[in-house]
């Protein structure tokens, strides 16, 4: 799998651009060992488009085809690219074939590139699937960056509730440890101890989303779906807690 990938890197860096290839951290998929420090030809910083079809799947291969390069290949500074990140790195694979997504950062002295490749190898054939790339107002670093410059409302309010919801569990977890439940006390126990319905807020673009079917422990965390990505915040419904403490009041001792 190690030797696919280094190839199928090969051929992607190849399209796209002649540089050193900094692979970001955490990313296990693509490390120095699998892709070189020097990369071959820039085919599309070339525009050498002839040698760019000779890679691309045939079911790619149309009258629009040319066009499309060119309007790629037109993203692409003249200069030569001072850093290539390596972003994202996916592989799926079944009996028949294998997919790679690769995801690549390109810093220029005043411009910013992300470009994805998507391979596919079947048996010893290596093609490309598509190519994709788009300018960026700064490095994904700093556009993805936990920041509370600029935040609104929703923000705040969910970061927040990412604080409390923790703190209410965890000390109606204790109280019910050690209040003295007449039976099942340890379906109480997991009840208090999960949020349920999960609020997710992506913090860069503010997107919300609801997950009404979600179990979510101690009812908040966050987290990134690949090191340079956007941090999202989750936060659920204390209602285990919420119950508890209202029923709690009937299992303890009267005066």
């Amino acid at each position: 799998m190690a030797k696919s990938l280094h190839q199928m890197c090969h051929v992607a860096i190849e399209l796209l651009a002649d540089v050193h290839l900094t692979p970001s951290k955490g990313t296990t998929d693509v490390s120095c060992h699998i892709i070189c420090d020097t990369v071959r030809l820039a085919l599309f910083a070339a525009h050498d488009f002839d040698a760019i079809e000779a890679k691309l799947d045939p079911k790619l291969k149309d009258a629009a085809l040319r066009g499309n390069l060119k309007q790629i290949a037109d993203i692409f500074p003249p200069e030569k690219p001072k850093d290539i990140k390596v972003v994202g790195a996916n592989t799926v694979s079944t009996s028949s074939s294998s997919q790679f997504n690769l995801t690549f950062q390109y810093e220029y002295t005043d411009k910013w590139l992300l470009a994805n490749v998507m391979l596919e190898k079947t048996g010893n054939v290596l093609v490309v699937k598509a190519v994709h790339v788009e300018p960026l107002r700064d490095s994904l670093e700093n556009i993805n960056r936990f920041t509370f410059d600029g935040k609104g409302v929703a923000h705040y309010a969910v970061f927040l509730a990412a604080i409390l919801i923790p703190v209410l569990i965890v000390v109606s977890l204790v109280l019910c440890m050690r209040t003295p439940i007449p039976k099942r006390k340890w379906l109480w126990v997991l009840f208090v101890l999960c949020g349920v319905v999960q609020f997710s807020l992506d913090w860069t673009t503010g997107a919300f989303n609801i997950n009404p079917l979600s179990f979510q422990l101690l009812g908040a965390g966050f987290f990134k779906p690949y090191p340079f990505g956007a941090v999202t915040i989750g936060v659920s419904l204390p209602l285990g807690a919420i119950v508890f403490l209202f029923q709690r009041k009937k299992w303890l001792p009267q005066p």
